[in-house]
């Protein structure tokens, strides 16, 4: 999409919220938390239909990946132990670190595969953290994909 002259896509962004809880060796007591997931996709406007992609469509696709977490102690998550390393290590330290690499992870190859999704690509996942009934995120960490043809 041309705008001035410069291409541009534009960014869509859904939100999700879970309750979970976990420990570090730093605070080992296992405690709960309030997170946040942003799950943000980037494409062209369709001019069929006006928009990059239907918002609800978009909330409803990455729902159950979220929804997996919800109310669960994150180091007995069963999706963690996989041959990824990586997330391997999620299950060690479900950090907002770590987490923002398992929904990457996670997600992109089925969202690669839906024909609604068809040239749209996630460009960013944000997880954040709170403490419970806060409901101000204190921390986050976002993953997002490289360029290495650059």
């Amino acid at each position: 999409m041309l705008v001035h002259g410069n291409a541009y896509e534009i960014d869509i962004t859904v939100s999700h919220q879970f309750n979970a809880s976990h420990s570090l060796p730093m605070r080992p007591e296992l405690h709960h938390h309030d997170w946040e997931v942003e799950f943000t996709i980037s494409g062209k406007i369709n001019p069929l239909t006006g928009m990059v992609c239907d918002m609800l469509e978009l909330s409803e696709f990455f729902q159950p990946y979220v929804e997996k977490l919800n109310r669960q102690n994150l180091h007995e998550v069963d999706d963690f132990a996989q041959d990824n390393e990586l997330v391997k290590v999620t299950k060690r330290f479900p950090t907002c670190d770590t987490l923002a690499h398992y929904f990457m992870w996670r997600t992109v190859p089925n969202f690669n595969h839906e024909p609604r999704f068809r040239g749209l690509t996630i460009s960013k996942i944000m997880v954040k953290i709170a403490e419970p009934d806060d409901h101000e995120p204190w921390g986050w960490a976002t993953i997002r994909p490289t360029n290495l043809t650059s």
